[in-house]
This record gives C-alpha cells, sequence and structure tokens, in this order.
C-alpha cells in the first residue's frame, strides 16, 4: 500500500560503457534533485570481467570515474516511486547488464511490487539512427509486465525536433546541451506525474 509523502523518491538506474549514459544519468539526477526529489544514483552491476576492462583504457577510466556511484540492488526498486533508467543500444536492445538486473527482479513481478510506480528512459548509440528508439521501445515490455506506468515526453516540447523522442530522452554520441535538456524536460514530467500518483 502507498504511504502518502511530500518528495517523490526516484532511482536513476543507468548503464555506462562510453561514458555518454554516465553524463546523462548525473544531470538526470541533478535536475530530478532540483525538482525537489529524493534521488538515489544507481549503475547496474557490471558483468565484463574485470582484466577485460583494464585491458582497454578507456573503458577503465569510465569504470573508474563511477566509482562514487553505488551498484543497484533489486531493494532500490522497492524503495522507489518512480525510476528513470537509461542503456546503451545493443543492436537495439538494452545492454547486457541491464537485462541482466531486470532478469533478477522476478520476485518482484511476482508479488506485484512495482505496480503503479512511474518509469521514464533514456538511451545512446554512437551514431544518428543507431538503434536509441528501438532500445527504449524494447524497455516497455519489461516494464509492463511489472505494472510500471511509462511517462514519456509530449509533442509539444520544441526541442524534440533535434533531439530526443517521445518515448524518451536519446543521444547520438556523448550528450549535447539539446539532448540533456530534453532529458530535463522527461525528468521534471515524470516526477509531476509520480507526485500526482505516489505522494
Amino acid at each position: 500500500m502507498n504511504t502518502p509523502h511530500k518528495y517523490p523518491k526516484i532511482l536513476v538506474l543507468f548503464y555506462s560503457k562510453t561514458g555518454h549514459m554516465l553524463k546523462m544519468a548525473r544531470s538526470i539526477a541533478k535536475d530530478a534533485e532540483n525538482s525537489g526529489a529524493d534521488v538515489r544514483l544507481r549503475k547496474v552491476p557490471e558483468l565484463a570481467p574485470s582484466d577485460v576492462i583494464e585491458k582497454t583504457p578507456e573503458w577503465k577510466a569510465v569504470y573508474q570515474s563511477m566509482s562514487d556511484i553505488p551498484d543497484a540492488v533489486v531493494d532500490d526498486l522497492i524503495w522507489m516511486d518512480g525510476l528513470i533508467a537509461g542503456a546503451p543500444t545493443r543492436f537495439g536492445n538494452m545492454a547486457a547488464p541491464m537485462r541482466n538486473f531486470w532478469d533478477l527482479t522476478g520476485k518482484l513481478w511476482m508479488e506485484g511490487t512495482l505496480i503503479g510506480k512511474t518509469v521514464s528512459v533514456f538511451s545512446s548509440a554512437e551514431m544518428v539512427h543507431g538503434g536509441q528508439e528501438a532500445t527504449l521501445l524494447a524497455t516497455f515490455p519489461t516494464f509492463f509486465a511489472h505494472g510500471l506506468i511509462i511517462v514519456g515526453i509530449p509533442g509539444n516540447i520544441k526541442e524534440l525536433y533535434s533531439s530526443g523522442s517521445y518515448y524518451g530522452a536519446l543521444s547520438s554520441g556523448e550528450p549535447n546541451d539539446t539532448d540533456l535538456l530534453v532529458a530535463r524536460h522527461m525528468t521534471n514530467r515524470m516526477i509531476d506525474v509520480t507526485k500526482k500518483l505516489r505522494c
């Protein structure tokens, strides 16, 4: 049963290998805090062996830059009122570490723990039309199965003509200022909806 409270509890959950999703996730978490939300920024646990990361300087640097961000645990999903989830595209689908995290949530699904909570999504690829929208849409069946309420971006956001999509915030390569502004619009709307439903 939902216990009313003043500030929505927002989980910003992401995976990043190149740092692009990390940049967007940090920006989204800051925007959520500025909107008055109680925010947890969490990364999904890495699946790649540490020796593989060590042998790739760029990957290692990004991995080390996230050392201040705790790994997500399933209990973070129980804590939250709303979720903003981001994963880079892998052939039009979410990256394996994000998929693996959700594969661990069967007990929550059986108990209906996430029903009525909100979710918005963001993604990135190295090139324009690199599968970002497909990745966002590919997350929806999992979220629908959990009973989450998906919050997209209304078409009256003028920046959608140059960045993002109805389905969520996007970037092609490193997020630029417009990408982050669209993500801010998404975050603010998601928090507004969450307040109406959960607080």
